[in-house]
């Protein structure tokens, strides 16, 4: 089979990285790119393993998605999962990703396997911290079960559910744009759109959800004044309701169009998407590359030494 191109695309996660880190963002987006496939470059599979390393935090934010999102396609299918079995599954699908770091499968297939930070880079993880973690799971999906949102989503009919957890696109500017809205429906004239947060909070929440809006009013033909955009901070139990106005959208379309034309600026050659290493400098904070993936590769004495292990196929867990 062909191998798969490598297009240009924007989306908040990627503007984030590029003004954090230029070095950071070309091993992501471009140093890393073909290192799934057996035939590819050492140093090409290596930067792709890097890029598939998550954190702690990202792995509880992760787990927290992955449960109420299938929760909810249950309750769009008519069965309503008592929130004991939705917290069963979650800890059981934390569990067996630590598992997967700790037997280091990701060494034979980094998409399929969790690489976590703590484990690559031999940080200090303790029982007690597990199961604070573990914690913190239960607790996000209690809040979840208590919001006014899920009160909301229960009562919405199934035809009514417009996405749930479903990587799109839409253009602007000749330029894709990726979003996955956490859950979308129809309720009472409006539609609302939650976006589940399991951190602290941060301005660019704001701005995803103004990416959101976008979407929704380009590809659905919603009026922005239809538009409920919640962004629902589980950790602390609090909603944060976002109002915009056209001017905020019209702001956005700026401002997406700006940063990816800054992306396309350092390109060897923005038509096909090719880009050298020396174009993007690593950062002036350093203070960034202590939880950056790749320091691996920017600071090779951190680099741990791992050996590639038996091939396991991967554990299929099931809410139901």
């Amino acid at each position: 089979m062909p191998k798969l191109q490598n297009t240009f695309s924007w989306s908040p996660s990627r503007h984030r990285m590029f003004d954090s880190c230029k070095r950071q963002y070309y091993y992501n987006y471009y140093g890393s790119w073909g290192g799934w496939y057996r035939d590819a470059d050492p140093e090409i599979q290596l930067l792709y393993r890097l890029k598939k390393i998550t954190t702690i935090p990202q792995l509880v934010g992760t787990v927290v998605h992955e449960a109420i999102s299938n929760a909810l396609k249950a309750l769009q299918s008519g069965r309503d999962v008592p929130p004991q079995t939705v917290e069963t599954y979650a800890r059981k699908l934390f569990d067996q990703n630590l598992q997967d770091s700790e037997q280091q499968r990701y060494l034979h297939s980094a998409s399929k396997y969790t690489n976590l930070f703590e484990h690559y880079y031999k940080e200090s993880f303790t029982e007690a911290d597990q199961a604070n973690a573990a914690d913190r799971i239960a607790e996000n999906l209690d809040a979840f079960f208590t919001s006014k949102p899920h009160s909301i989503l229960q009562t919405t009919l199934p035809e009514h559910y417009l996405s749930i957890e479903k990587l799109t696109s839409f253009s602007l500017a000749n330029t894709k744009l990726w979003v996955t809205l956490d859950v979308a429906v129809r309720h009472k004239g409006s539609i609302y759109v939650f976006d589940w947060k399991t951190g602290k909070e941060r301005e660019a929440d704001r701005h995803q959800l103004a990416v959101y809006a976008l979407y929704a009013t380009t590809e659905w033909g919603i009026p922005l004044s239809d538009l409920q955009l919640q962004d629902v901070y589980l950790q602390v139990d609090t909603i944060s309701t976002v109002d915009l106005t056209p001017d905020d959208l019209d702001q956005t379309r700026t401002f997406v169009t700006e940063s990816a034309a800054s992306m396309r600026g350092l390109l060897d050659d923005p038509e096909q998407n090719t880009a050298s290493q020396d174009t993007f400098p690593m950062t002036d904070n350093t203070h960034t590359c202590t939880t950056c993936p790749f320091k691996a590769v920017c600071h090779p004495n951190q680099n741990p030494t791992d050996q590639p292990t038996t091939q396991q196929e991967p554990v299929q867990l099931s809410l139901f």
